[in-house]
């Protein structure tokens, strides 16, 4: 059997670049403008891929979900179905549960999310897609890129920018490296066959009627990092904390007893975060972050840290759900009872609105000092916590956008919870008594 790839596709010319810097062996970063049509070269470059090495090769969303509803069932904007990029003669078995797909030279294409990195660790990649990089988990790269270069295997990232993040952070890295072909291109350098732009200014100015930001104009059609994070909850917070200082190593008082709180998963990931209350601040002293475990290893993990620092356990806070039974865990019982068979007794955060738990976390925001040596991923969390956005309206949702980091932050809204309900008293009003 003959296949050309692009499999029917004529690539635009930039894409045509990124093809031929894939099949002379680089690693390929690709920050282009929304409707460019980021998925569709990178569903032909999977297939190059698969077709050239024998392995397995990942094409990667930040939520299982999306890859699902965009790729595995979605539509390009021609209206043809994303896994047709896969032809039919090369496909030996299809998994739709497992979203699978075997082909007959033996290679194995999984489509999947980041959202669950120790879910793939083990399917030992040759080939990773990472699409739309700016909003996959920040550890996900950092756990599967060792197994890449041990397999001497291929990267192809795409992405537009979300502030300075760690896609930015990666494109500082990699942008001079020969390994690596970058593009970096926003609406005024990506044309058709014709020469036309794919987007035109007419396209952006009715984005604009719209009610598009030119902040989010620039960030979307023009790919500029500079644009920050936009929608995000806790920018001015942030910016607070660290003309503060407040963004600091931390050491734990030995002396004070380490509080937990806690958001915890089943089939989505886990986040604990361990804190001191001490004069006057909350001291955020390590993030506990992770998918694909037990209660118990959560609880293990936070005890160890406990006992390296030297401290007694004080008060752990669960999330209001927690005494319901979870099929997702290790047994059909409820995490109350299953931390309390481990030893440890959770108090249960009263259930609120999401907004008045977000300004519950506006509240604690000026009394928290964060360890820069734990909570690194905590920080990256409180940054990139934002709104979600309707693209059809061109407005924010009142509600946030249900990413990598609303784990952590669920946990750090219960915690505002709970200050403000139990440590956060007001001193009664003083007397003063009057002699005439």
């Amino acid at each position: 059997m003959y296949i050309r790839v692009p499999y029917e596709l004529t690539p635009r010319p930039y894409q045509e670049d990124a093809l031929k810097a894939l099949k002379n062996g680089k690693n390929c970063f690709l920050i282009v403008h929304r409707r460019a049509g980021k998925d569709v070269i990178c569903m032909q470059m999977l297939l190059l891929r698969a077709m050239q090495r024998v392995g397995t090769h990942l094409y990667m969303a930040p939520m299982t979900t999306q890859i699902r509803q965009i790729i595995w069932k979605g539509l390009d904007a021609d209206g043809r179905p994303f896994i047709n990029a896969i032809p039919e003669g090369l496909i030996v078995k299809k998994n739709d549960a497992r979203m699978e797909l075997e082909l007959i030279n033996g290679s194995r294409i999984v489509f999947c999310g980041s959202n669950n990195i120790s879910g793939v660790i083990g399917t030992n990649p040759v080939t990773i897609v990472y699409s739309e990089f700016s909003l996959h988990h920040p550890m996900a790269r950092p756990y599967l890129n060792p197994i890449l270069i041990q397999n001497g295997g291929v990267e192809i990232i795409n992405t537009t920018p979300r502030g300075r993040n760690h896609c930015y952070d990666l494109y500082q890295v990699v942008k001079d490296n020969p390994k690596y072909f970058v593009q970096h291109l926003g609406v005024e350098e990506t044309f058709d066959h014709n020469g036309t732009r794919i987007i035109s200014d007419a396209q952006i100015q009715e984005a604009r009627d719209m009610g598009m930001s030119d902040e989010m104009i620039n960030q979307e059609f023009f790919c500029s990092f500079d644009s920050g994070d936009i929608g995000s909850y806790f920018t001015r917070e942030m910016a607070d904390m660290e003309r503060e200082g407040r963004i600091l190593p931390i050491k734990p008082n030995p002396n004070l007893p380490v509080n937990t709180c806690s958001d915890l998963g089943g089939t989505d990931s886990t986040s604990m975060w361990l804190f001191q209350l001490e004069g006057g601040y909350i001291h955020l002293l390590a993030l506990l972050h992770d998918s694909g475990h037990g209660l118990k290893y959560y609880l293990e993990w936070a005890d160890r840290l406990r006992k390296q620092w030297g401290c007694n356990w004080g008060t752990h806070f669960g999330p209001h759900d927690i005494a319901q039974k979870h099929q997702s865990w290790e047994q059909a019982e409820s995490r109350l009872m299953q931390a309390r068979k481990a030893g440890w007794h959770f108090q249960v955060t009263p259930k609120l609105d999401i907004e008045d738990g977000i300004e519950a976390m506006r509240y604690v925001f000026p009394k928290v000092k964060v360890n820069t040596t734990e909570c690194e991923l905590g920080i990256r969390a409180m940054r990139e916590y934002r709104r979600e956005y309707d693209e059809v309206n061109a407005v924010f949702k009142p509600k946030p956008l249900h990413n990598w980091a609303s784990n952590p932050m669920d946990a750090l809204r219960y915690l505002s919870i709970n200050y403000r309900r139990l440590y956060d008293v007001p001193s009664p009003a003083r007397r003063y008594e009057y002699k005439g």
